[in-house]
């Protein structure tokens, strides 16, 4: 009967992906295994007849990863290069309490309870959430089932002791915070309209200065309503537009006069407002402050709505494909200003097949060279090279006419795409095997051993983030990218609503996958 699924193996990946996609979606308490589901289901089909792995076809897996990793990379990549300097000491105690954990891992499972290295690097790299660490594990082993039956045991017991230390960090009502005071940044923006009440300088009024508050419409006394763009000094009178987080609106409000009953943008009969889609790929990677649409059009842009998250487009703010551009400018030059920007829906998926696969390629090509630490061959391989380079790239965003970074939907797409294959391959071929080992004292040594090593690599991640004075937002973004999970990001979002969740979560998520890719290579070889 099962051999049916041998005999078919192009169907019974994607039943696979199907199948697991909607075991993802379960909800077990707080926990939902995502993408995940694919590699259980996987486990569990592949498990029924010894020749349905074998079936699967050869380098499928690889493509999949490569897919996954290069666009995770060139969403990384700006994050981490940003973050480098000011979380530099966050940073370094990551590596070190990741190697540490490296370290218990190797010792009580190989030393203590002779365990072979490739199940424990699949365990490693289980913990730690990382797909990548996977594969390394899986390229480095002579038998690549072991460090998936690793993998599987570590893997949802990663996500559930994240859950539960996220959920007890959120709980600590006293969290001191000396180098970590907030960002500043709004967790959503308003519009009012205030009528001046006494003369003002606008550079003067609170928040301007700082970049938290701008003036989208003005209009003079007597006059009729225009962009705000130039704003100098205000008389009693004025009206103008405030667009800022809802704090410093208020402070704008207050320091200038009144809100207005009449919002002047409800009228549009000389200034026009519109979000409008960045799909002009010249225009990528570039700033607010470069798309000139003062001098060009007499335009401003105030918002930049990207994923669901709005940000104040000021001069600064690195544009991406797919940005939705809120500008407001003269009704006349509307037109103008949206074929200047693109708003073409049928560029937001199309990617650019020239410099993906330039892209693609060189990332390959630096994980060729292989280097040798003791009886240990070290290399960035297909896992790392691709995530090396996107990050570059990515920070980079251009080069010249090509453009690295890809829109956030096609993004996103080719991510879940090489994810779910990946997975679902892993799953197929390694599901016998786990069959054999995962339920039997042996498998339950190995659990016992990752969740020591767990509890102690979240413990001393989070006592590193306290030590060096994060706040407690920021220390639960910090442990989610040190595991590695978006699952345990939006977790703990759903417990805070503040910037620094998803900042902490980005600056350790590619770093922590790196070092966990080398750590996972020296494991092997116990």
């Amino acid at each position: 009967m099962w051999q049916f699924f041998a005999d078919n193996p192009w169907f019974t990946l994607f039943v696979v992906i199907a199948a697991g996609s909607l075991f993802g979606m379960v909800r077990f308490g707080p926990v939902k295994l995502g993408a995940a589901g694919v590699l259980f289901v996987g486990l569990l089909l592949g498990a029924l007849d010894p020749d349905i792995g074998p079936a699967v076809p050869a380098g499928l897996a690889v493509f999949g990863l490569a897919l996954y990793v290069y666009t995770v990379g060139l969403e990384a990549g700006p994050a981490f290069f940003r973050e480098l300097r000011p979380q530099l000491g966050v940073m370094i105690g990551a590596i070190a309490a990741l190697v540490v954990t490296a370290v218990v891992v190797g010792l009580l499972g190989n030393k203590v309870f002779g365990i072979p290295g490739t199940y424990l690097a699949g365990g490693y790299a289980g913990i730690g959430t990382t797909t990548p660490g996977l594969a390394a594990a899986q390229a480095s082993s002579d038998q690549p089932t072991e460090p998936a039956t690793g993998y599987a045991i570590g893997y949802p017991l990663a996500v559930v002791l994240t859950i539960l230390f996220v959920s007890a960090i959120a709980a600590v009502r006293s969290w001191p915070a000396r180098r970590d005071p907030g960002t500043g940044l709004p967790d959503r923006l308003v519009t009012r309209t205030v009528t001046v009440d006494r003369a003002r300088t606008w550079g003067e009024v609170p928040g301007v200065a700082e970049g938290q508050l701008l003036a989208s419409v003005h209009q003079p006394v007597g006059g009729a309503p225009r962009v705000a763009g130039g704003l100098d000094v205000l008389a009693p009178g004025d009206r103008v537009v405030l667009v800022g987080g809802p704090e410093a609106v208020a402070d704008g409000i207050k320091a200038l006069g009144r809100e207005d009953a009449e919002h002047l943008l409800d009228r549009r009969d000389t200034v026009d407002y519109r979000r409008i889609l960045l799909t002009n790929p010249d225009l990528a990677g570039r700033t607010v402050g470069e798309l000139a649409l003062s001098d060009r059009y007499g335009a401003m842009a105030t918002r930049v709505r990207r994923g669901d998250q709005d940000l104040l487009a000021h001069d600064d703010l690195l544009l991406q494909l797919d940005d939705r551009v809120r500008v407001v400018m003269p009704r006349a030059r509307t037109a103008e200003v949206t074929g200047y920007l693109g708003d073409t829906e049928a560029k937001v998926s199309e990617v650019s097949a020239v410099s993906m696969g330039l892209g693609l390629a060189a990332g390959f090509l630096i994980g060729i060279p292989k280097f040798t630490v003791g009886s240990t061959t070290l290399s960035l391989g297909t896992a790392a090279g691709p995530l090396v380079m996107a990050m570059v790239l990515g920070r980079l965003r251009r080069t010249g006419p090509l453009v690295w970074v890809l829109p956030t939907r096609a993004n996103l797409t080719l991510r879940q795409i090489g994810l779910l294959v990946f997975l679902a391959c892993v799953g197929l071929t390694s599901g016998y095997a786990f069959r054999r080992e995962a339920f039997s004292l042996f498998g339950l040594k190995l659990l016992l051993v990752l969740l020591v090593s767990a509890v102690l690599s979240y413990a001393l991640m989070v006592l590193v983030a306290r030590l060096l004075g994060q706040s407690r937002p920021r220390t639960m973004g910090l442990l989610a990218g040190y595991v590695g999970n978006p699952a345990i990001t939006a977790y703990a979002n759903s417990r805070v609503s503040d910037s620094r969740v998803n900042t902490g979560y980005a600056t350790l998520f590619a770093l922590a996958i790196l070092v966990k890719i080398v750590c996972i290579q020296l494991i092997v070889g116990l």
